[in-house]
């Protein structure tokens, strides 16, 4: 029996994976009617992600899962690169706190429990609903009025059933199903590198034997990748040599020889250990009419910088508030096309990041590996020095962006504070509300935040001062615990910043005067 969902929806969601579950939740938390639909009728199990960042754990924070998550995650151990001749060549890490953006930037979790508590979120949300087992098979761009895309679905029972969206988003992994109907194509970036990944729960008694930070062992016989997991979770990577490339499984005696100067098999189980061809590539065309594409059916990348998932959560997060601004009428259609603009850029960019790292992992030649050595430590004045992690990730450069600064593109610090003087202090963003965001250095007086006025109306924005401004109706006063806000501005030099829903910075001002003017291009901008 032919089956058609009674009313049409806002979005369809291809895909319930980490990416798909949080965009369908960050919708559902907007109001947005989503359906979303997934082949599987369940989590997968096993670890594949392995690694979340601040920006991620701010986006769950808004989820309301992140105290969920806190004991499924540990933070990111400090990083050491070990060069041919076993010593440090490079050290990364995140540095003393406070941090930028409150949380930690970056941590190692456990995927099916980040699953479950995403899953969990969204089902407490009554605008979305979800169709497990249910298989997208086709996509028609528009219907007779032009106004939605229609969705094949086969049901669990092999009944065909159709649904009408506004737009559709297909997360439907790495080899998209629905990025190949569509003929889009991947640009290759020039990385491909056969790798096992090796996910073990080691004896407890056996943990402080083994190294306590993450390394990098660069060594050009066979380069390998160690990382420390919450719990009794330890990864190993290795590069496959040529002999085995060409295998899709390795033998568990063959995993514990790689194991070996580490660990014997009773002191250890496998959790999961699968080869993996390293690629780096990215869409060509992010976005077909009325669907768009995100997370790994959008772009793959090497692991060296643990940003794969990472990248497709930004997705949900720079697309869920276009869609929104989109469906309610408050932007034209073709703001989403700055989804695409602003994504592939920024993802090329981390992209070449991630290679560059690869490229000094993966030296199979021993004379060009001692000579890597040797220039590492050179530029680095002989002494090997830590380096941010989080300094390496870049920012949107393209877009709904004003690229006259170089704070522009980039997230806008969350402060640990309170509104007004009452109450313990809290995360600035649980404190705010969702949505543009003006931050003024100094309190306004009455006048200036008066000017101010239509411009905040015209972008529904809040203004945020640092400091107690009186009694001025509609202006947030922020008390900073730990002057993360006050730093920033001092920094970057300016009086004000325009930050948008995803928290990325428009754009900045000197003054009350600028910041007027600063309001008045991101109307004009975002309603082009």
């Amino acid at each position: 029996m032919n089956h058609t969902f009674d009313e049409p929806v806002d979005v369809a969601v291809i895909g319930f994976g980490p990416v798909g579950a949080t965009l369908a939740a960050l919708l559902g938390r907007r109001g947005r009617r989503v359906a979303v639909f997934d082949k599987s009728d369940q989590i997968y199990p096993l670890p594949r992600a392995f690694a979340l960042d601040h920006e991620a754990m701010r986006t769950f924070q808004e989820l309301g899962i992140a105290g969920a998550l806190a004991t499924h995650m540990t933070p990111y151990r400090p990083t050491i690169y070990q060069g041919a001749d076993g010593k440090p060549i490079q050290h990364f890490d995140m540095g003393p706190s406070p941090y930028p953006l409150a949380w930690a930037p970056s941590y190692t979790f456990n995927q099916p429990a980040l699953e479950l508590s995403l899953r969990r979120a969204v089902g407490e949300m009554p605008s979305v609903s979800v169709h497990l087992g249910h298989e997208v098979v086709s996509a028609d761009q528009a219907d007779q009025d032009g106004e939605y895309a229609t969705l094949s679905v086969q049901a669990p029972d092999g009944a065909p059933a159709q649904v009408r969206a506004r737009y559709v988003v297909a997360c439907d992994g790495g080899t998209s199903p629905m990025r190949k109907r569509l003929g889009l194509g991947l640009k290759s970036l020039e990385f491909d590198e056969p790798w096992i990944v090796v996910d073990m729960h080691v004896n407890e008694d056996m943990l402080d034997r083994l190294p306590a930070t993450n390394i990098q062992y660069c060594d050009p016989a066979r380069p390998c990748t160690y990382v420390v997991g919450p719990g009794t979770h330890r990864r190993w990577e290795f590069l496959l040599l040529p002999h085995e490339a060409a295998h899709r499984e390795m033998p568990h005696d063959a995993i514990w020889a790689l194991l070996s100067p580490w660990l014997a098999p009773h002191q250890a189980r496998i959790w999961r250990a699968a080869t993996y061809r390293f690629h780096a590539v990215v869409l060509e065309q992010w976005r077909q009419q009325r669907v768009l594409l995100a997370g790994d059916a959008a772009h793959q990348m090497p692991p060296f910088l643990a940003q794969g998932m990472c990248q497709g959560l930004r997705d949900a997060l720079n697309l869920a508030w276009k869609l929104d601004w989109v469906l309610r009428g408050e932007a034209p259609d073709a703001l989403l096309d700055s989804y695409g603009t602003e994504r592939g850029p920024q993802v090329e960019d981390t992209t070449q990041t991630v290679k560059r790292l690869g490229q000094i992992i993966c030296e199979r030649d021993a004379e060009r590996a001692t000579e890597r050595d040797r220039g590492l430590r050179a530029q680095q004045g002989g002494e090997v020095r830590m380096q941010l992690r989080q300094s390496l990730l870049p920012g949107v450069r393209h877009g709904l962006i004003e690229d006259e600064h170089v704070a522009s593109g980039t997230p806008f610090p969350q402060a640990v504070g309170r509104i007004g003087q009452q109450g313990a202090a809290q995360m600035m963003d649980d404190l705010l509300p969702h949505g543009f965001l003006l931050f003024l250095r100094d309190p306004p007086s009455r006048e200036q935040f008066g000017r101010l006025a239509a411009g905040l109306r015209a972008l529904h924005a809040t203004a945020v001062c640092l400091g107690d401004a009186g009694n001025l109706e509609d202006l947030v006063c922020l008390a900073e615990a730990d002057g993360v806000i006050a730093r920033w501005f001092d920094k970057q030099g300016c009086g004000a910043a325009l930050v948008r829903p995803d928290h990325v910075v428009y754009g900045v001002a000197a003054d009350f005067d600028g910041a007027q003017a600063l309001l008045e291009r991101a109307r004009i901008k975002l309603r082009q």
